[in-house]
């Protein structure tokens, strides 16, 4: 058990590790984002600690991973398409090159304005 606990802790650490290299941040820039210090940081990498579970959606956000289930290696939901969404992808994947140019034109000149907590943007 002792074995797998501590295969458990350097695999952990192995992915704090990654996923912060991958946000391009520096241990020292990574503990101020999270509120921690820059050793506390360095010690979840090393194995010789780990965040608690408020922590890892800490961590998810500053490292934009998309969850902690995808943190810990799980592949992300397929989004759910509507009729009309699978209708336009499979459209758009017999179409030819200049189809696909033709079609982002009018779609990128046809944008709906963003609403954002009842505002339009």
């Amino acid at each position: 058990m002792a074995d797998s606990q501590s295969e458990t802790r350097l695999r952990i650490a192995g992915l704090l590790k990654q996923y912060r290299e991958r946000a391009g941040l520096t241990i020292r820039e990574a503990g101020k984002l999270l509120g921690k210090s820059n050793q506390t940081v360095s010690a979840w990498e090393q194995g010789r600690g780990q965040p608690d579970a408020d922590m890892f959606l800490k961590l998810c956000e500053v490292y934009n991973v998309e969850s902690v289930s995808v943190f810990f290696g799980e592949a992300p939901p397929e989004p759910v398409l509507s009729v009309d969404e699978r209708e336009l992808l499979e459209s758009w994947r017999e179409a030819t090159d200049a189809a696909r140019e033709s079609a982002l034109m009018v779609l990128k000149s046809n944008k709906r304005p963003l609403v954002k907590k009842g505002k339009a943007m």
